[in-house]
């Protein structure tokens, strides 16, 4: 009896650590997200451009951030700056944020919103964005992506902006968006049922 009692605690510990280690595995296909970044170099400054999730579902939040950095006097001071984006997706009330190293920035009620671009006027702000040398500033924006997006076709986004030493038109650069297929997981590794991973599933 003693031993039964002792195999049934065993069996039971198992089961339990492999459902515990199975949720675990579904959750993190679940909150999979796959960052992708593009730059480039003009004669105005280095452009990161990063994207929270390339691959994510429609319904999801997403975080696109621009960021411009100088090697060389003089300063760069940014008047305006667009952020090209799909029709498809919405932007999020409050979330265009300006970082120059001194914390977070709002750039409301200075921001145009239309369907296919967000705007910042920087020349209205109480405050202005300069980018010094060896100082990066982050223009940073979040999107919720539609029910309306093509689904599997990359999107394209981009960026323009206004300085005091000259313009980059950069609409289409990147990076590129990509709205998983419904049904998908985002670009997540398939995980299958709980049921499946603890052999507990149907054998029909």
């Amino acid at each position: 009896m003693t031993h039964r009692a002792t195999q049934r605690g065993i069996t039971a510990g198992a089961a339990t650590a492999v459902a515990a280690a199975a949720l675990t595995l579904l959750s993190t296909g679940a909150a999979h997200a796959a960052p992708d970044s593009v730059n480039w170099t003009d004669r105005v400054a280095t452009v990161t451009r990063t994207v929270s999730d390339a691959t994510p579902k429609a319904g999801d939040t997403i975080t696109v951030t621009t960021k411009f950095e100088r090697s060389t006097n003089p300063d760069l001071q940014i008047n305006w700056l667009r952020d090209f984006h799909d029709a498809c997706l919405t932007y999020v009330t409050d979330s265009a944020k300006v970082n120059d190293g001194t914390g977070d920035k709002p750039v409301e009620p200075y921001l145009e919103i239309r369907p296919g671009f967000v705007a910042g006027d920087f020349t209205a702000t109480s405050y202005r964005v300069t980018v010094k040398p060896g100082g990066p500033v982050t223009f940073t924006v979040r999107y919720t992506v539609g029910t309306s997006c093509t689904r599997g076709t990359p999107l394209s986004s981009g960026t323009a902006y206004g300085s005091s030493l000259g313009q980059g038109d950069y609409n289409s650069y990147g990076p590129f968006v990509t709205v998983a297929k419904d049904g998908g997981d985002g670009g997540g590794v398939s995980t299958g049922s709980l049921g499946s991973l603890l052999g507990t599933g149907s054998s029909k």
